[in-house]
This record gives C-alpha cells, sequence and structure tokens, in this order.
C-alpha cells in the first residue's frame, strides 16, 4: 500500500503505534467486490467509527468509541490520506461526527458538542474547547454511542439508543431526535427505536431511512435486523413490542403498542448489525448504481455462526421505494473469523466511498475504473 512520510511523521506526533507500515494485503486480497470496482486502505487510525467528509476541501473527520477523534487529509487527490492527526483524546465515547457551514459537531455518549473553529482550517489545532449543545441524554453505556447527521432541513438529528437488551423506553431514549444547530427546537422523529447507528436522506424524495439493530437473547436468528423509512414524523417503530415487521419480542408478546406502530421496509439476517447507511449520489460509480443505499453490516458478536462482516446495497426505484437487497462487499468474515468490521460509510467529493473498519483499524476507499 502507499503511505508517504507525512502521515507517518503525523501518526507519529499523535502518539500512534507505527500503522504506516503495516501490510494489509492479507485483508485486501480477500475482499469481493463486483467488476471494476476497488479497494484500497485511504488511512489508519484506531477503532474507526463514524465518518463526515467537510466540504469545500474534503477533510476527513472519524469519531471513536475510545474517546479520540481523527482528521484525515489527501491532499494531492490519489486516494490515499496523506495526513492523519489525532485531534483530541480523552472524550465520553466521541462515536458521531457531522459537520455543517464547515463547523464540526460530536455526539458523545452524555452530550452533543461542536467546534467554534472552522473544522478545515488548521488541521493541527486540537478541538478545543467543545462547546455543548445538547446535553439531555440519558448517559448510560449500553447503545450509547451516538450517530449524529446534519438533515436537508439543515437541522442536527442524533440517534438515542435504548439502554437496554429489551426494556420500556424513556423520554430521552429509544429514539431519533432533532434539533437546531444551537441545540434548540428539539423534536422526534423516529420512536420505538432499539439502537440505531445510521441514517440518511433519499437524494429525491428527501425521506430519512435508518437502520436499527434487534434485540439479542431471541436466538440465532430471530429478530430481524432492520431498514426504516420514516413518512411521518414522530412515528413509532416498534420497538419493544416487535422486531423486524412483525416478529414479537421476548416478555412483550402478550402486550400490545398503545400507538400505531409502522414496520420495517427491509429485513436484515439477526444480528448481522447494520449501522452505517449512505446513499450513492455521485458520478463515479455506474448509472445503476445512482439513488441506491450502501449499508455497513459491522458483524454479529455472539451468535453461533457469525454473520454480517459485508456491505449490502439497497436497491431503489425511481419512486423512491426500496426493493430489494444484496451483497455489495464480502470477504472480511472468513469461516468463522473476521479480518474485519466494517462500521460506517461516506461518499467523497470524487464519487468514490469511504468505509470504516473498528477492527483491523482502516479506513478503506472503494472507487470504480471505468
Amino acid at each position: 500500500m502507499r503511505k508517504t512520510a507525512c502521515a507517518a511523521i503525523a501518526l507519529a506526533a499523535a502518539g500512534i503505534p507505527a500503522l504506516a507500515e503495516t501490510d494489509f494485503s492479507g485483508v485486501l486480497d480477500k475482499i469481493n467486490l463486483p467488476d471494476g470496482f476497488k479497494i484500497e486502505v485511504f488511512a489508519e487510525m484506531p477503532k474507526a467509527r463514524s465518518i463526515v467528509v467537510g466540504k469545500p476541501n474534503g477533510v476527513v473527520y472519524v469519531g471513536s468509541r475510545h474517546g479520540n477523534i481523527y482528521s484525515m487529509v489527501d491532499s494531492n487527490r490519489d486516494g490515499v490520506a496523506d495526513e492523519v492527526s489525532e485531534r483530541v483524546t480523552d472524550l465520553n465515547v466521541p462515536n458521531g461526527v457531522a459537520m455543517q457551514d464547515g463547523m464540526l459537531f460530536v455526539g458523545m455518549q452524555d452530550r452533543i458538542a461542536m467546534w467554534p473553529i472552522p473544522a478545515e482550517f488548521d488541521t493541527a489545532l486540537p478541538l478545543d474547547p467543545l462547546v455543548s449543545v445538547h446535553e439531555n441524554i440519558d448517559s448510560g453505556f449500553l447503545h450509547g454511542w451516538r450517530y449524529i447527521k446534519f438533515g436537508p432541513d439543515r437541522k442536527l438529528y442524533v440517534s438515542l439508543g435504548a439502554p437496554c437488551n429489551i426494556c420500556d423506553l424513556a423520554d430521552n431514549t429509544g429514539k431519533i431526535i432533532r434539533m437546531n444547530a444551537d441545540g434548540s427546537d428539539v423534536e422526534v422523529v423516529a420512536d420505538g427505536v432499539r439502537n440505531s447507528v445510521g441514517f440518511d436522506w433519499h437524494p429525491v424524495t428527501g425521506e430519512l431511512w435508518f437502520t436499527d439493530n434487534g434485540a439479542d437473547g431471541m436466538g440465532d436468528d430471530t429478530p430481524p435486523d432492520e431498514l426504516n423509512r420514516v413518512t411521518t414524523e414522530g412515528a413509532h417503530f416498534g420497538f419493544p413490542y416487535f422486531g423486524g415487521k412483525e416478529t414479537k419480542i421476548t416478555g412483550y408478546e402478550e402486550k400490545e403498542p398503545s400507538m400505531a406502530v409502522t414496520p420495517a421496509v427491509i429485513e436484515f439476517q439477526a444480528h448481522s448489525a447494520n449501522l452505517g447507511i449512505e446513499f450513492y449520489n455521485g458520478s463515479m460509480f455506474p448509472s445503476e448504481y445512482q439513488n441506491d443505499a450502501f449499508v455497513a453490516q459491522h458483524g454479529s458478536w455472539n451468535r453461533t455462526s457469525p454473520v454480517g462482516y459485508q456491505i449490502m446495497r439497497i436497491k431503489f426505484d425511481d419512486a423512491g421505494n426500496a426493493v430489494g437487497k444484496e451483497v455489495f462487499a464480502d470477504g472480511w468474515l472468513q469461516g468463522e473469523s473476521a479480518v474485519g468490521r466494517v462500521t460506517d460509510i461516506a461518499e467523497m467529493a470524487d464519487g468514490s466511498l469511504l468505509v470504516s473498519d473498528d477492527f483491523a483499524n482502516v479506513v478503506y476507499r472503494i472507487s470504480y475504473d471505468r
């Protein structure tokens, strides 16, 4: 793999081990992609999770569940980051990162904060201070890794996972909420959500779609993981009563929800752990991929035989309806052993995709050669 001296210096300055000399061919050679597609390592960083690509300069920020946030710059636009910088440490699970008008927002376990300096201005600056914009969040660890993203309405959307495997929900758990960038006017967009770690908006309809992870302890193949569509703001998506489209959840078999429930649109294999989702709106990939979505399946952690560890493609028709799913990239699971766990997906300005992997400690770049 290519890696410049600048990247090695930046990594060393951040106190990161000498990852720049790591040979990832043993992972990359195992990945299966459709003809014409290629996967490379864009950058290396420990426990890479959520990704956001800045505008207009394309500075990439990556969050983690281990206290750190990194920025990455591909100055010469060759598809490999030549600067990787650790920008802050010791945060409370800064999984979520989002940007609007050049400003960086961070979703942590106990709060949402922003950095009051343009995030593409100087990638040597530490992310300090971080100014809180919202703090009314359940700070329990379970499902407390926030996913955040700005919508087409310029509102900041935030996932609030259920603080349990199966339980009743409180006012500030099991939801996707939205707010103004300053934290005002908080609204519930989706209720009855167990643990969403990925959402995005259809490029044509503007509708919000989100992944949701099903309950554990109900067997290897139930309940399904979900892909959901928000057509009515504040709709309830079933948890803790249902998983997938209509599967009853343990302990709630005899209970009926007091509200209307919106079933999942797509069911995924139980425990495949569907996280980041990205609609494709670029021009690099073949035209048939336009307005389809890619979903990162992080992979099971307690299933008898592992499943997931791949990227799914969700096909959409011209009206914005999901009409099918298929494997786009796999190979991170070799037999019973994982060589990687994909986490989030983000589109670059050139139409390539960045994919984070918190097991192999890298961010990949998937491109297409016409």
